[in-house]
């Protein structure tokens, strides 16, 4: 029989530490399990509360303190069941728990506990977190138990939701000071996501900007970033509803053709929401993977074995009807033989650089772009690499899939149209599940939305879209400034352009003109016949002439085409064309580290980026030196680092904050004439493919610049 005595004073010294003005959240969690622990008599107990897809541990009993700070998945946990299904769950007897318990059910000791007790946390229809309490007797808890706890975790969810709404106050003033001090798209975008799944606890998001009639994906969390750039129709996506209703959309299950329009209001009781049912004749959902998955017509698998075990699964596809040539899969079969003393537990854990470099030359043997290592774990099969868009981390079904087959069999599986085969899985279990779409306007007029996605069904509540909705005011403002900012940017530079094309298209072909009429002239093979070089000399006077027309009509094209019309481009090519157009001269040593087959998102201009940057080395050492190019995966996924670096000169420390300007220059030799265009041009060709350009610079010892580049996969 339980003290009821003791049960009051508890909740009424819980009632008290939650009325204080200064309440601390984890103190007061700690304070909660103290009088819990005072009243009900149990082994093991924790507070969890979600992170996005997992419940973490923040407070727990006096003796596994250890514990706190431990995290459980959300969806294949007890206390995450009962925090979805918002329903305590009682079992009298572990060792007689349902087999949908069992198979999700995580020991919090090395003891054997023998009965537990779940509530979750609830404020209205959102559930928070859970208070898990086990015992090592069976049949400890009953009734008056669960009825003592629901009490105390009413508490408890008062005082996080509580304390929430400080930090979301919080969290926008300090979201608005962040917002108003960045001015380059991608870092608004960046900044804009990164809040927004802070403020919800989430993990998966993109940010779409409107252009013209469709929405496209400014910035994903997707790694590889695989839907960058995808563009979704408005008026057949959630995102187009989102805009169309000028309301926040949830979708509890985007499989489905039903959504839900949050209608707010605040009023003197404070924010109020309520859900609008919505119904479309298919679903609305857009896959990032679609127009890669949907195209595909043949698999190929192959078991992974080191030191005679069986530790994952190489898979490739391709879009090719006639599927891979027996000689292809017998290539990839002795590809993955040789390399079986490489592949190791640790490579498939920790190693994911080299690992993509393994994939990247199976992928070659057979002459497509899309494939995946998985690790073999248990039931299930996890992906540690893949070229295509989905996440690592995704759980594929040793029982249902084609790489399933792989470990069943322990053999090679090729199927040769996948249409035909049963568990063949267009999308993988990784694949999102609920979405929450928020608009972003300025005004009236629309401008993007903001995107969040889970993988677990029914995630997103009302007050998600709340917090959100708020944010996304802020967001739109950031957005927009960064946008009008850039555009008069934008209308500066063209200004320039045009007036630096009006003044050297004269004397340009000025030059050109008398050039011409000097080959003309009646005394002009004596002078070839009294000057050898003369023809050597004309001849590269007419090469500049070429270049510099040429540059001229870039520089009038690429203001109009930023970003416009970019597409994957061979890394090692664009630097090879380069280096030939350079023509360096024979003092010059080149030093190439081009680690694989680099792909970025780029142009036919790439290659001029690259040959500027030669061109600036060249002059930087014109009594020959060390040029070093290396490019290789940025530590950011989805990213190439490209370094090129020279032993010339240097640039003094002052000049390094202006040297992206119009008219700064950085001539090795001071009376070359210079127009202080080429790095200017550089620069703005980068950020119109997505990246960035850094430059370090020692005087007297050389200039390294840095190239970030979007990785193109496929």
């Amino acid at each position: 029989m339980l003290n009821q005595t003791a049960v009051i004073r508890a909740t009424q010294n819980l009632m008290r530490e939650l009325l204080q003005p200064d309440l601390n959240l984890v103190e007061y969690l700690r304070y909660v399990m103290d009088q819990t622990l005072e009243v009900l008599e149990f082994d093991v107990g924790w507070l969890l509360l979600q992170e996005g897809d997992w419940l973490k541990v923040v407070a727990a009993d006096r003796h596994h303190l250890a514990d706190v700070g431990r995290s459980l998945p959300l969806h294949d946990s007890v206390s995450g069941y009962s925090m979805l299904h918002k329903t305590p769950i009682n079992i009298p007897n572990l060792a007689e728990m349902p087999d949908e318990l069992r198979r999700i059910y995580k020991s919090p000791t090395d003891k054997a506990m023998r009965s537990e007790l779940v509530l979750p946390l609830v404020i209205g229809d959102h559930a928070l977190g859970a208070f898990n309490i086990e015992s090592g007797r069976p049949g400890t808890f009953d009734a008056e138990h669960v009825e003592i706890l629901s009490l105390f975790v009413s508490h408890v969810a008062a005082a996080v939701a509580l304390a929430r709404l400080r930090q979301e106050a919080s969290a926008l003033s300090s979201v608005g000071l962040d917002l108003s001090q960045q001015t380059e798209m991608d870092a608004v975008v960046r900044s804009v996501l990164a809040h927004a799944l802070e403020l919800v606890q989430g993990q998966f998001g993109q940010v779409l900007l409107r252009e013209e009639e469709k929405l496209v994906v400014r910035y994903t969390t997707n790694q590889p970033p695989g839907d960058l750039g995808l563009a979704v129709d408005a008026e057949d996506s959630i995102s187009g509803l989102a805009l169309r209703e000028h309301r926040p959309v949830i979708v509890p299950d985007v499989t489905r053709c039903d959504s839900m329009i949050v209608n707010a209001a605040v009023g003197r009781a404070g924010w109020t929401g309520e859900l609008i049912p919505r119904q479309t004749p298919h679903p609305l959902y857009k896959r990032a993977l679609e127009a890669d998955k949907a195209g595909m017509h043949a698999e190929y698998a192959l078991p992974l074995w080191s030191a005679g075990s069986l530790i994952g699964v190489l898979n490739v596809e391709t879009p090719r009807p006639s599927g891979f040539s027996a000689q292809q899969r017998q290539a990839l079969l002795d590809f993955v033989t040789a390399q079986a003393g490489h592949l190791a537990e640790g490579v498939l854990h920790s190693r994911p650089q080299r690992l993509m470099e393994l994939l990247q030359q199976a992928l070659a043997c057979v002459d497509t772009g899309f494939g995946q290592v998985l690790r073999y774990d248990g039931d299930d099969l996890t992906i540690e690499q893949s070229t295509g868009g989905e996440r690592v981390g995704t759980r594929v079904p040793v029982a249902r899939s084609v790489t399933g087959r792989v470990v069943r069999t322990r053999a090679p599986v090729y199927v040769p149209d996948v249409a035909q085969d049963g568990d063949y899985q267009r999308y993988l279990g990784g694949e999102m599940k609920s979405e929450l779409v928020v608009p972003l306007f300025i005004g009236e007029e629309a401008i993007g939305v903001l995107n969040i996605e889970s993988p677990i069904p029914g995630f997103f509540t009302v007050d998600h879209a709340r917090i959100l909705g708020a944010f996304a005011g802020q967001a739109a403002v950031a957005i927009d400034r960064t946008r009008k900012f850039e555009s008069q940017k934008l209308a500066e530079l063209g200004g320039l352009a045009g007036d630096i094309v009006h003044r050297l298209n004269n004397p340009l072909g000025a030059i050109a003109m008398r050039l011409e009429l000097l080959q003309k002239k009646p005394f002009y093979p004596d002078m070839r016949a009294q000057y050898p070089y003369l023809d050597q000399f004309v001849e590269r006077i007419q090469a500049d002439l070429t270049h510099a027309k040429l540059t001229i009509q870039e520089l009038r094209l690429a203001l109009k085409t930023q970003g416009a019309d970019l597409r994957p481009v061979e890394l090692k090519a664009a630097i090879a064309q380069a280096l030939e157009k350079a023509g360096l001269p024979d003092a010059v040593e080149t030093q190439l580290r081009l680690e694989g087959d680099l792909r970025v998102m780029a142009n036919d201009r790439l290659a001029n980026v690259f040959w500027n940057l030669f061109d600036n080395a060249r002059k930087a050492m014109p009594r020959g030196g060390q040029l070093s190019v290396s490019a290789e995966p940025a530590p950011d996924a989805g990213w190439v680092q490209v370094r090129v670096q020279d032993s010339g000169r240097g640039i003094q420390p002052w000049r390094l904050d202006l040297i992206f300007e119009p008219e700064e220059t950085t001539p090795g030799d001071p009376y070359a004439p210079a127009h202080g265009l080429g790095l200017w041009w550089t620069k703005a060709q980068v950020e119109s493919f997505g990246g960035s350009i850094s430059v370090e610079s020692q005087e007297g010892a050389g200039t390294c610049v840095t190239l970030k580049l979007r990785r193109a996969f496929g």
